[in-house]
């Protein structure tokens, strides 16, 4: 069984042992709980119910991977100070839900699990692949030979909370970053949905404001590739949905400032199936347990 956590929403999913998807359940808003112990207990009430749907009981379940935001100590199954869901920061995450559940609990950060689904699923091949979330904030995940790089401490890839001279990355690549920038050139702040119809409709301004975007997306990219060359990049999250609005800005930025890239014409490909990949990940995680 999986769990994943996002910024404004959380699902579950039931695997087999061949990774092969039984069930899912419904997406839940994290904004419809008050505190702490209400989305814990909403989470487990999301899992139970995903269970008896499939008649399935908790001693069947080889345990659940978690997706959640970072930063965490995946090890110790912690949240630490995570900017992006905040009723969860400092909160035993594998503690809570195993109590709950009865059911052991193995959690990693959401970017990293992208990754790793995205790899498993479509780019078994590649020797290198890094992945994007580009949502409530910007998560990175790295898959090196097949494997997780989680760093020397399991906390590799935080790059989005990493600083530049006037904030983080973050801070204008993020769903926060999109709605300053709207609120800047079109005397309001605007939802990405908003947005991206705006541009569909041929709003100049609106337009503006995903080419921004793509730049800042771009030199982000551009640290990314001179320092993996990767053999592929995956966007996924909720504002990939506006791939095609952001990305040839984003490629400008790296034809000019990543050798690589230009030279090998690395892609840069938009998930098919975001949320599916987030969950393998997290299966993938009580699979190699198992192992």
């Amino acid at each position: 069984m999986t769990l994943d956590i996002g910024g404004t929403t959380f699902s579950t999913y039931l695997f087999d042992q061949k990774l092969e998807k039984i069930s899912s359940s419904e997406i839940n808003l994290v904004s419809d709980y008050i505190d702490k112990n209400a989305l814990l207990d909403g989470f487990a009430h999301q899992a139970d119910k995903l269970l008896q749907s499939n008649s399935i009981a908790p001693n069947q379940v080889l345990g659940i991977g978690v997706s959640a935001p970072g930063p965490l100590i995946a090890s110790e199954g912690k949240i630490l100070e995570t900017p992006n869901l905040t009723l969860l920061q400092h909160t035993n995450l594998s503690g809570e839900l195993e109590e709950r559940l009865g059911v052991p609990v193995k959690i990693e950060n959401d970017a990293n699990l992208f990754a790793w689904g995205e790899w498993q699923k479509n780019h078994p091949q590649s020797k290198v692949m890094a992945a994007l979330t580009l949502g409530s904030g910007l998560g990175v995940g790295i898959v090196y030979g097949g494997r997780l790089f989680t760093g020397a401490h399991g906390m590799g890839a935080e790059y989005g909370i990493s600083p530049l001279s006037d904030g983080v990355w973050e801070d204008d690549i993020s769903i926060e970053g999109l709605s300053k920038k709207s609120n800047e050139l079109l005397g309001g702040s605007k939802t990405p949905l908003a947005l991206f119809q705006s541009a569909q409709d041929g709003n100049l301004k609106a337009l503006e404001i995903w080419t921004w975007f793509g730049e800042k997306l771009g030199y982000c990219l551009c640290h990314i590739i001179n320092l993996l060359d990767p053999d592929v990049i995956i966007i996924g999250g909720g504002l990939s949905k506006a791939y095609t609005l952001f990305i040839d800005s984003a490629k400008e930025v790296l034809y000019q400032y990543a050798p690589s890239f230009k030279l090998h014409d690395i892609p840069i490909l938009k998930s098919l199936h975001y949320l599916d990949s987030i969950h393998r990940g997290a299966a993938m995680l009580i699979k190699e347990k198992k192992a």
